[in-house]
C-alpha cells in the first residue's frame, strides 16, 4: 500500500515507539488488557450488534483470540515484531475470520444520533464567540472532550456503559487547565492568525460520537471557513468505534442537512471525505490507500486526532509540512509513559523544517508469522 508522501523520511519512520519485543512490563500490561477487554467490552457489544443468534460465533472468536494471545505470550517474537498495532491487527483479523468484524455499529450509531442534537448548541455558540483567538481555543477543547468517547481503553468504556459522559461539561472543565501536558497551542494559534493559510489539511479521524460530530467536525469546519481545504481521512474498515470512511461520508450529508455553513462548505469542495486505507485504532502511514496519499501531495497541514493516531503510534512521527497530534489520553500505562496522568491532554504543533526532502519509500518489514491485510478479507454480513 502507498506511503504519506508527507513523512520527512519514510526510510526511518516507525509506528509505535514501544516495542515490546523487549519492553516485558509494557507486553504484560498490553496482553492482559487486550484479553479482558474482548471478553468484556467486545462481546458485549457483539452480541448487541449482531444478537444472540450468532452467540456460538462470538464466543468462539473470544477463545480463539484468547488462544492467539496466549500464545504471542509464550512466544513474543511470533509474529517478528510485537507493538500495540499487531495486536490491534491481530484483534481485528479474527473478528473479520468469524464474521463479526464491527461489534461497535449500533453503540456508534446511537451516539452519532444522541450527539446530531448537541452540534448546532456547539457551532452556534462557536460562529457568535466575540474573540477568534478564544474561539479556536474553544475548538480544541471540543476536540479534547469528545476524544473522551474511546471504547477502547477501560476508564472511558465504563463511563459509557450507562450513558454517554456530557459533551459541554467535560469541555467546560478544561477551560483554564493550561498548561496541559503537552501544550504548543500558542505557537499554533500564532500560525494561524499571523501566518499564511493552509490551502489543504488532511485530517486523521478518530472515533464516531462526539469525538467526530462535536470536536472533528466543528474544527474542519472552522478551518474550511478560513479558506483551507480539508481531508478527512477515516478508517477503511471498522475497529473499536472509530468511525470509518462510509460512516463519516453519511453523517457528513446528517451534518449539511441540519447546518448550512456545513453544506456550502462541502459544495465547495472545502471538506471532503476519504478512506485512509486504515484497519486499526493506531495508524501506519506507510500503509494507506491511494486515494488518501494523493489527496496528502498537496497538504502543507496534517493532523493526527486521537490517541491511537496522535499518540502511540506516530506522536514523534515527523513530516514534511505543519503537523498537529492532539489526543486525550484515557489508559494509565500510556499516561505514565508520558510523563502525566489519566486524561492529561496533549496539543503538539510541529512546524515544517526550514528545508525538507522526501526520501524513497521505506522497504517493507518481513515478519515470522504473517498478518493478513485486513482489507483483502472480504466479511460475512
Amino acid at each position: 500500500m502507498p506511503v504519506l508522501p508527507l513523512l520527512a523520511d519514510p526510510r526511518t519512520y516507525r509506528p509505535c515507539a514501544e516495542n515490546m519485543l523487549t519492553d516485558v512490563p509494557f507486553r504484560k500490561y498490553w496482553l492482559r488488557f487486550f484479553t479482558g477487554h474482548f471478553k468484556t467490552t467486545m462481546c458485549k457489544l457483539a452480541l448487541e450488534t449482531y444478537g444472540r443468534r450468532r452467540a456460538t460465533d462470538i464466543e468462539a472468536c473470544c477463545a480463539d483470540y484468547t488462544q492467539e494471545l496466549r500464545a504471542v505470550s509464550r512466544q513474543p517474537g511470533l509474529y517478528g515484531e510485537l507493538n500495540m498495532l499487531v495486536l490491534d491487527l491481530i484483534r481485528q483479523q479474527k473478528l473479520m475470520a468469524y464474521g463479526i468484524p464491527d461489534p461497535f455499529l449500533k453503540m456508534k450509531a446511537r451516539e452519532n444520533q444522541a450527539m446530531l442534537r448537541i452540534y448546532p448548541q456547539v457551532v452556534a455558540e462557536l460562529d457568535s464567540h466575540p474573540d477568534p483567538h478564544e474561539a479556536l481555543l474553544l475548538l480544541i477543547e471540543g476536540v479534547f472532550a469528545g476524544n473522551i468517547f474511546d471504547m477502547g481503553v477501560a476508564a472511558t468504556a465504563k463511563m459509557f456503559a450507562v450513558k454517554s459522559p456530557d459533551f459541554l461539561l467535560v469541555r467546560d472543565g478544561l477551560g483554564g487547565t493550561r498548561p496541559w501536558l503537552v501544550d504548543q497551542f500558542a505557537a499554533f494559534s500564532a500560525r494561524i492568525f499571523h501566518g499564511p493559510r493552509y490551502k489543504k489539511a488532511l485530517l486523521f479521524v478518530d472515533n464516531a460520537g462526539s469525538d467526530c460530530i462535536l470536536g472533528v467536525l466543528p474544527l474542519a469546519r472552522w478551518l474550511a471557513q478560513r479558506g483551507t481545504t480539508v481531508v478527512l481521512a477515516a478508517n477503511t474498515l471498522a475497529a473499536l468505534n472509530d468511525i470509518t470512511a462510509a460512516e463519516l461520508s453519511a453523517l457528513c450529508q446528517e451534518v449539511a442537512a441540519i447546518d448550512p455553513v456545513f453544506a456550502t462548505l462541502q459544495q465547495r469542495g472545502r471538506l471532503q471525505v476519504v478512506a485512509s486505507g486504515g484497519v486499526a485504532p493506531l495508524l501506519d502511514l506507510r500503509h494507506l490507500s491511494v486515494e488518501c496519499t494523493s489527496a496528502a501531495a498537496d497538504a502543507d497541514l496534517v493532523i493526527l486526532e486521537g490517541m491511537g493516531r496522535g499518540l502511540e503510534s506516530n506522536y514523534d512521527a515527523a513530516f514534511t509540512c505543519d503537523a498537529i497530534k492532539l489526543c486525550m489520553i484515557k489508559d494509565p500505562m500510556i499516561a505514565q509513559r508520558h510523563n502525566g496522568k489519566l486524561f492529561d491532554v496533549v496539543f503538539r504543533y510541529d512546524p515544517a523544517p526550514a528545508k525538507a526532502t522526501r526520501q524513497p519509500t521505506a522497504q517493507k518489514t518481513v515478519t515470522k508469522r504473517k498478518l493478513r491485510s485486513a482489507t483483502a478479507q472480504t466479511t460475512k454480513t
